[in-house]
């Protein structure tokens, strides 16, 4: 089974549960979308490649797995509110957590190398969890 179907199938596993469980007058559901990936090969992988945005995104503004949440809360009775922060960070190439990469050596990008990518992410949650109240 390649990654993707089984990210989908746990994401419908999630889904069910959320419909079944959730109870939408106490609790609001969050879920955010992937950051993409700027290693464009082995040697490659540093963080310091880069001190402004990217001009274009290259292709790196989608994700397969972004795509696949976008399609799993699209039908739910229960409202999500998605954090879609894949196009905005494809333009950062400090927008990935390299600390999960399988080389523990490399650092966490996104919060060690430039502050702003999680600092915008948590900027947009809290925009949403103020305009509810």
């Amino acid at each position: 089974m390649s990654i993707p179907v089984a990210f989908r199938i746990a994401l419908d596993t999630w889904a069910s549960w959320v419909e079944k469980m959730i109870d939408t007058n106490r609790t609001h559901v969050f879920f955010r979308t992937y950051e993409p990936s700027h290693w464009s090969e082995q040697s490659h992988r540093l963080c310091n490649m880069s001190n402004i945005p990217i001009s274009e995104a290259g292709g790196k503004d989608r994700s397969v797995f972004s795509d696949t949440i976008l399609e799993a809360v699209k039908n739910l009775t229960v409202p999500i509110t998605v954090l879609h922060i894949t196009s905005m960070s494809a333009l950062r190439s400090d927008a990935h957590v390299g600390k999960w990469n399988g080389n523990p050596s490399i650092p966490d990008c996104s919060h060690w190398c430039l502050p702003g990518v999680p600092d915008m992410w948590n900027e947009i949650l809290l925009s949403y969890l103020l305009s509810l109240s």
